[in-house]
C-alpha cells in the first residue's frame, strides 16, 4: 500500500503520472544504453543502490539480466569472486555514492577510470543519480513490488 493510491506497484503510479511518465521512463531506458558502463555493471549497481536502501521493490526487478550467483552475492561482492574487477569498482563507487557522494576518494574515482574511462565514470555518476532518484522516489510512495499489487485489508 501507498499513500498515493492504494496496492499500485511504481508502473502503475508512474501511469497516473502522464506529464512526466513518458519522458521518465524514456530518461530511465536511456541510461542502460550508455555505452561507457556495461548494463550489467549498471544493473549490479542499481541492485546494490536498492539493498542500502532496502527497498526490496526495486530489488524484486530486472531489468537487465544479470546471474543469479550475482544477485545472491552481491552484499558480499568484495569478497565473492563472481564479480570482475571493473564491477567491483563501480560497486564500490556506489557505495559511496550511496551514503555520501562528497566522500568519494580520488582512488575510487581512479579505479572506476581505470576501467571504463571518465566518460564512463560521467555516465556511471548519471545513472546513480537515476537509479537513486527512482529507488528514494518508490520509497517514499511506498510503492508495491512491479507486477504485485496489494489490496487494502
Amino acid at each position: 500500500m501507498n499513500w498515493i493510491v492504494e496496492g499500485l506497484d511504481r508502473e502503475q503510479l508512474l501511469d497516473r503520472l502522464p506529464a512526466i511518465s513518458g519522458p521518465f521512463r524514456e530518461l530511465y531506458r536511456s541510461v542502460y544504453r550508455l555505452p561507457q558502463v556495461a548494463p550489467e555493471t549498471l544493473e549490479l549497481c542499481r541492485l546494490r543502490l536498492a539493498q542500502l536502501h532496502r527497498s526490496d521493490a526495486d530489488f524484486a526487478l530486472q531489468e537487465v539480466p544479470v546471474s543469479a550467483e550475482q544477485r545472491a552475492q552481491l552484499q558480499d561482492w568484495p569478497r565473492a569472486s563472481v564479480f570482475t574487477d571493473e564491477q567491483r569498482a563501480c560497486l564500490e563507487f556506489t557505495e559511496v555514492h550511496a551514503m555520501d557522494c562528497g566522500a568519494i576518494t580520488d582512488a575510487q574515482a581512479d579505479a572506476v577510470k581505470a576501467h571504463i574511462g571518465e566518460d564512463g565514470l560521467v555516465a556511471l555518476l548519471q545513472a546513480l543519480g537515476v537509479f537513486d532518484g527512482l529507488i528514494r522516489l518508490g520509497l517514499l510512495w511506498q510503492a508495491a513490488p512491479v507486477g504485485v499489487h496489494q489490496h487494502a485489508s
